[in-house]
Protein backbone atom coordinates (compact mmCIF):
# COMPACT_ATOMS: atom_id res chain seq x y z
CA UNK A 1 0.00 0.00 0.00
CA UNK A 2 1.35 3.48 -0.84
CA UNK A 3 2.14 5.93 1.95
CA UNK A 4 -0.51 8.59 2.49
CA UNK A 5 -0.13 12.03 4.06
CA UNK A 6 -2.63 12.87 6.79
CA UNK A 7 -4.17 16.28 6.03
CA UNK A 8 -6.87 16.66 8.69
CA UNK A 9 -6.14 17.27 12.36
CA UNK A 10 -9.43 15.82 13.56
CA UNK A 11 -10.90 12.35 13.10
CA UNK A 12 -14.23 13.20 11.48
CA UNK A 13 -17.44 11.21 11.59
CA UNK A 14 -18.26 11.70 7.91
CA UNK A 15 -15.78 13.86 6.02
CA UNK A 16 -17.12 14.67 2.56
CA UNK A 17 -17.21 17.12 -0.33
CA UNK A 18 -13.50 17.94 -0.86
CA UNK A 19 -13.00 21.12 -2.90
CA UNK A 20 -9.61 22.42 -4.01
CA UNK A 21 -9.23 26.18 -4.45
CA UNK A 22 -6.30 26.72 -6.79
CA UNK A 23 -6.29 30.49 -6.17
CA UNK A 24 -5.92 30.05 -2.40
CA UNK A 25 -3.91 26.81 -2.56
CA UNK A 26 -6.38 25.50 0.00
CA UNK A 27 -8.54 22.43 0.50
CA UNK A 28 -12.09 22.70 1.82
CA UNK A 29 -14.23 19.83 3.08
CA UNK A 30 -17.15 19.16 5.43
CA UNK A 31 -18.06 16.80 8.26
CA UNK A 32 -21.76 16.25 7.64
CA UNK A 33 -23.09 15.15 11.08
CA UNK A 34 -20.75 17.56 12.89
CA UNK A 35 -22.25 20.39 10.76
CA UNK A 36 -18.71 21.63 10.14
CA UNK A 37 -16.87 23.22 7.22
CA UNK A 38 -13.08 22.87 7.24
CA UNK A 39 -10.28 24.68 5.37
CA UNK A 40 -6.62 23.69 5.18
CA UNK A 41 -4.04 26.04 3.66
CA UNK A 42 -1.25 24.21 1.88
CA UNK A 43 0.95 27.32 1.99
CA UNK A 44 1.24 27.65 5.77
CA UNK A 45 -0.38 24.38 6.97
CA UNK A 46 -3.03 26.33 8.88
CA UNK A 47 -6.59 25.22 9.62
CA UNK A 48 -9.93 26.96 10.00
CA UNK A 49 -13.36 25.56 10.65
CA UNK A 50 -16.88 26.86 11.04
CA UNK A 51 -19.97 25.17 12.49
CA UNK A 52 -23.30 25.49 10.68
CA UNK A 53 -26.74 25.39 12.37
CA UNK A 54 -27.71 22.27 10.38
CA UNK A 55 -25.93 19.48 8.53
CA UNK A 56 -23.69 20.60 5.68
CA UNK A 57 -22.70 18.36 2.77
CA UNK A 58 -20.65 20.48 0.36
CA UNK A 59 -18.74 23.76 0.14
CA UNK A 60 -17.58 25.95 -2.76
CA UNK A 61 -15.71 29.19 -3.23
CA UNK A 62 -17.51 31.99 -5.06
CA UNK A 63 -16.62 35.21 -6.92
CA UNK A 64 -16.36 37.01 -3.56
CA UNK A 65 -14.85 36.11 -0.19
CA UNK A 66 -18.06 34.28 0.70
CA UNK A 67 -18.47 30.52 0.46
CA UNK A 68 -21.46 28.60 -0.88
CA UNK A 69 -22.64 25.74 1.33
CA UNK A 70 -25.14 22.96 0.69
CA UNK A 71 -27.14 22.60 3.88
CA UNK A 72 -29.73 20.08 5.00
CA UNK A 73 -32.56 22.39 4.01
CA UNK A 74 -31.13 24.40 1.13
CA UNK A 75 -28.25 26.30 -0.43
CA UNK A 76 -26.76 29.35 1.24
CA UNK A 77 -23.90 31.82 1.13
CA UNK A 78 -21.66 31.74 4.20
CA UNK A 79 -19.49 34.70 5.14
CA UNK A 80 -16.43 33.35 6.98
CA UNK A 81 -15.62 36.84 8.32
CA UNK A 82 -18.99 37.52 9.96
CA UNK A 83 -20.07 33.85 10.18
CA UNK A 84 -23.51 34.72 8.80
CA UNK A 85 -25.67 32.72 6.40
CA UNK A 86 -27.71 34.09 3.53
CA UNK A 87 -29.99 31.49 1.92
CA UNK A 88 -30.05 31.38 -1.86
CA UNK A 89 -32.87 28.84 -2.03
CA UNK A 90 -34.59 26.08 -0.07
CA UNK A 91 -34.60 22.47 -1.28
CA UNK A 92 -37.04 19.58 -0.74
CA UNK A 93 -39.38 21.54 1.51
CA UNK A 94 -41.98 18.80 0.93
CA UNK A 95 -39.55 16.08 2.08
CA UNK A 96 -38.78 16.85 5.75
CA UNK A 97 -36.39 13.90 6.18
CA UNK A 98 -34.36 14.79 3.08
CA UNK A 99 -31.02 16.60 3.17
CA UNK A 100 -28.45 17.64 0.61
CA UNK A 101 -25.61 15.25 -0.19
CA UNK A 102 -23.03 15.35 -2.98
CA UNK A 103 -22.78 18.49 -5.12
CA UNK A 104 -20.59 20.01 -7.83
CA UNK A 105 -20.54 23.07 -10.08
CA UNK A 106 -20.30 22.75 -13.84
CA UNK A 107 -17.94 24.72 -16.08
CA UNK A 108 -20.34 27.70 -15.99
CA UNK A 109 -20.42 27.75 -12.18
CA UNK A 110 -23.98 26.42 -11.98
CA UNK A 111 -24.57 24.22 -8.94
CA UNK A 112 -25.89 20.67 -9.20
CA UNK A 113 -26.80 19.11 -5.87
CA UNK A 114 -28.24 15.71 -5.06
CA UNK A 115 -30.47 15.15 -2.06
CA UNK A 116 -31.30 12.01 -0.07
CA UNK A 117 -33.40 10.67 2.78
CA UNK A 118 -31.20 11.29 5.83
CA UNK A 119 -32.53 8.09 7.40
CA UNK A 120 -31.65 6.12 4.23
CA UNK A 121 -35.05 4.44 4.43
CA UNK A 122 -36.53 5.53 1.10
CA UNK A 123 -35.56 6.74 -2.35
CA UNK A 124 -36.89 10.26 -1.95
CA UNK A 125 -33.82 12.11 -3.21
CA UNK A 126 -33.64 14.50 -6.14
CA UNK A 127 -31.11 16.13 -8.42
CA UNK A 128 -31.34 19.92 -8.40
CA UNK A 129 -29.85 22.61 -10.64
CA UNK A 130 -29.30 25.95 -8.89
CA UNK A 131 -28.16 29.12 -10.66
CA UNK A 132 -26.41 32.15 -9.17
CA UNK A 133 -29.71 34.04 -8.92
CA UNK A 134 -31.25 31.25 -6.85
CA UNK A 135 -33.39 29.78 -9.61
CA UNK A 136 -33.78 26.05 -9.03
CA UNK A 137 -35.02 23.24 -11.25
CA UNK A 138 -35.42 19.54 -10.50
CA UNK A 139 -33.79 17.18 -13.01
CA UNK A 140 -34.41 13.80 -11.33
CA UNK A 141 -36.68 12.30 -8.69
CA UNK A 142 -36.64 9.07 -6.65
CA UNK A 143 -32.91 8.95 -5.94
CA UNK A 144 -31.63 6.80 -3.10
CA UNK A 145 -28.28 8.25 -2.02
CA UNK A 146 -27.16 10.89 -4.53
CA UNK A 147 -23.41 10.70 -5.14
CA UNK A 148 -20.82 11.44 -7.82
CA UNK A 149 -21.24 14.45 -10.09
CA UNK A 150 -18.72 14.90 -12.90
CA UNK A 151 -18.70 16.08 -16.49
CA UNK A 152 -16.73 14.71 -19.44
CA UNK A 153 -17.01 17.24 -22.25
CA UNK A 154 -15.23 14.96 -24.73
CA UNK A 155 -17.98 12.36 -24.30
CA UNK A 156 -20.73 14.95 -23.82
CA UNK A 157 -21.83 13.20 -20.66
CA UNK A 158 -22.59 13.90 -17.01
CA UNK A 159 -21.85 11.22 -14.44
CA UNK A 160 -24.31 10.90 -11.55
CA UNK A 161 -24.71 7.99 -9.17
CA UNK A 162 -27.02 6.38 -6.63
CA UNK A 163 -25.07 4.64 -3.88
CA UNK A 164 -28.19 2.80 -2.75
CA UNK A 165 -28.38 1.15 -6.17
CA UNK A 166 -24.60 0.71 -6.45
CA UNK A 167 -24.66 2.45 -9.85
CA UNK A 168 -23.24 5.45 -11.67
CA UNK A 169 -24.89 6.37 -14.96
CA UNK A 170 -23.54 8.48 -17.82
CA UNK A 171 -26.27 10.98 -18.70
CA UNK A 172 -26.18 12.80 -22.04
CA UNK A 173 -24.96 16.39 -21.69
CA UNK A 174 -25.99 19.11 -22.28
CA UNK A 175 -29.07 17.38 -23.71
CA UNK A 176 -29.89 15.82 -20.35
CA UNK A 177 -32.38 12.98 -20.08
CA UNK A 178 -33.08 10.22 -17.54
CA UNK A 179 -31.14 7.06 -18.49
CA UNK A 180 -31.53 5.11 -15.24
CA UNK A 181 -33.35 2.27 -17.02
CA UNK A 182 -30.33 1.77 -19.27
CA UNK A 183 -27.10 -0.09 -18.48
CA UNK A 184 -25.05 1.70 -15.84
CA UNK A 185 -21.63 3.14 -16.63
CA UNK A 186 -20.37 1.61 -13.37
CA UNK A 187 -21.88 -0.94 -11.00
CA UNK A 188 -19.85 -1.65 -7.89
CA UNK A 189 -19.38 -5.16 -6.48
CA UNK A 190 -21.79 -6.41 -3.82
CA UNK A 191 -20.94 -5.07 -0.38
CA UNK A 192 -19.56 -1.71 -1.47
CA UNK A 193 -21.12 1.42 -2.92
CA UNK A 194 -20.00 4.20 -5.24
CA UNK A 195 -19.51 7.38 -3.25
CA UNK A 196 -18.03 10.67 -4.47
CA UNK A 197 -15.82 11.02 -7.55
CA UNK A 198 -13.50 13.32 -9.43
CA UNK A 199 -12.41 13.35 -13.05
CA UNK A 200 -8.92 13.83 -14.48
CA UNK A 201 -7.87 15.77 -17.57
CA UNK A 202 -7.99 12.62 -19.70
CA UNK A 203 -11.60 11.86 -18.77
CA UNK A 204 -10.90 9.03 -16.32
CA UNK A 205 -13.38 8.89 -13.43
CA UNK A 206 -11.84 8.33 -9.96
CA UNK A 207 -14.51 6.92 -7.62
CA UNK A 208 -14.30 6.46 -3.84
CA UNK A 209 -15.99 3.19 -2.87
CA UNK A 210 -17.67 3.02 0.54
CA UNK A 211 -16.79 -0.21 2.38
CA UNK A 212 -14.41 -1.02 -0.48
CA UNK A 213 -11.21 0.44 1.03
CA UNK A 214 -10.33 1.86 -2.37
CA UNK A 215 -10.57 4.56 -5.00
CA UNK A 216 -11.06 3.05 -8.44
CA UNK A 217 -10.08 4.82 -11.66
CA UNK A 218 -12.35 3.97 -14.60
CA UNK A 219 -11.51 4.94 -18.16
CA UNK A 220 -14.16 6.65 -20.27
CA UNK A 221 -15.43 3.27 -21.48
CA UNK A 222 -16.26 2.28 -17.90
CA UNK A 223 -13.42 -0.25 -17.63
CA UNK A 224 -11.44 -0.42 -14.39
CA UNK A 225 -8.01 1.03 -15.16
CA UNK A 226 -6.37 1.46 -11.75
CA UNK A 227 -7.07 0.84 -8.06
CA UNK A 228 -5.75 2.94 -5.18
CA UNK A 229 -5.80 0.77 -2.05
CA UNK A 230 -6.60 2.74 1.09
CA UNK A 231 -5.87 2.38 4.82
CA UNK A 232 -9.56 2.69 5.74
CA UNK A 233 -12.78 0.95 4.70
CA UNK A 234 -14.98 3.98 4.05
CA UNK A 235 -13.60 6.51 1.61
CA UNK A 236 -16.26 9.06 0.77
CA UNK A 237 -14.92 11.24 -2.04
CA UNK A 238 -11.79 12.53 -3.73
CA UNK A 239 -10.49 15.57 -5.59
CA UNK A 240 -7.31 16.60 -7.36
CA UNK A 241 -5.30 19.57 -6.16
CA UNK A 242 -1.87 20.87 -5.30
CA UNK A 243 0.25 23.31 -7.29
CA UNK A 244 0.67 20.85 -10.18
CA UNK A 245 -2.84 19.34 -9.85
CA UNK A 246 -1.28 15.92 -9.32
CA UNK A 247 -2.21 15.38 -5.67
CA UNK A 248 -5.24 13.21 -4.95
CA UNK A 249 -7.04 14.23 -1.75
CA UNK A 250 -9.38 11.61 -0.27
CA UNK A 251 -12.01 12.10 2.44
CA UNK A 252 -13.24 9.25 4.64
CA UNK A 253 -15.65 8.25 7.40
CA UNK A 254 -15.32 6.71 10.85
CA UNK A 255 -19.08 6.59 11.44
CA UNK A 256 -20.48 3.10 11.94
CA UNK A 257 -17.12 1.43 12.58
CA UNK A 258 -16.57 -0.67 15.70
CA UNK A 259 -13.87 0.13 18.25
CA UNK A 260 -11.81 -2.75 16.88
CA UNK A 261 -12.17 -1.45 13.32
CA UNK A 262 -11.23 2.06 14.42
CA UNK A 263 -8.13 0.71 16.16
CA UNK A 264 -7.16 -1.13 12.98
CA UNK A 265 -7.91 1.92 10.82
CA UNK A 266 -6.38 4.93 12.62
CA UNK A 267 -6.82 7.12 9.52
CA UNK A 268 -10.56 6.38 9.23
CA UNK A 269 -12.43 9.67 9.30
CA UNK A 270 -9.40 11.64 8.18
CA UNK A 271 -8.58 13.46 4.98
CA UNK A 272 -5.46 12.03 3.36
CA UNK A 273 -3.49 12.76 0.21
CA UNK A 274 -1.07 11.12 -2.18
CA UNK A 275 0.82 12.46 -5.18
CA UNK A 276 0.23 10.65 -8.45
CA UNK A 277 3.99 10.11 -8.79
CA UNK A 278 3.83 7.99 -5.63
CA UNK A 279 1.19 5.58 -6.95
CA UNK A 280 2.91 2.33 -7.94
CA UNK A 281 2.69 1.20 -11.59
CA UNK A 282 0.37 4.04 -12.56
CA UNK A 283 2.20 4.50 -15.85
CA UNK A 284 1.48 0.94 -16.92
CA UNK A 285 -2.27 1.48 -16.46
CA UNK A 286 -2.78 5.07 -17.60
CA UNK A 287 -1.17 7.47 -20.03
CA UNK A 288 1.28 9.82 -18.33
CA UNK A 289 1.67 12.66 -17.61
CA UNK A 290 -1.68 12.77 -15.83
CA UNK A 291 -3.24 15.74 -14.07
CA UNK A 292 -6.54 16.41 -12.39
CA UNK A 293 -9.21 18.92 -13.26
CA UNK A 294 -9.73 22.08 -11.22
CA UNK A 295 -12.66 22.28 -8.80
CA UNK A 296 -15.26 24.67 -10.20
CA UNK A 297 -16.37 27.55 -7.96
CA UNK A 298 -19.93 28.79 -7.84
CA UNK A 299 -20.77 31.58 -10.29
CA UNK A 300 -22.41 33.81 -7.67
CA UNK A 301 -20.88 36.11 -5.11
Amino acid sequence: MPEFQQISQTQHQLAEGPFWCQKQHALYWVDIPAKAVWRWSQQDNSYQHWVMPVKVSAVFTTKSHRLLVCLADGVAYFDPETETLDYLCQLDEDKPTNRSNDAKCDADGILYVGTMDDEEAQSSGRLWRVTSDGEKSCLLENMGISNTLAWDDSKKCFYFGDSMQGKIHAYPWPDFKDVRTETAFIQTPEGMGPDGSTIDAQGNLWNAQWDGSRVVCYNNNGAQAYVVDLPFARPTSCVFGGADMKTLFITSASIGLSQTELKDQPLAGHVVSIHLDDLPNLGTALSLPLTGTVSQPFAGA
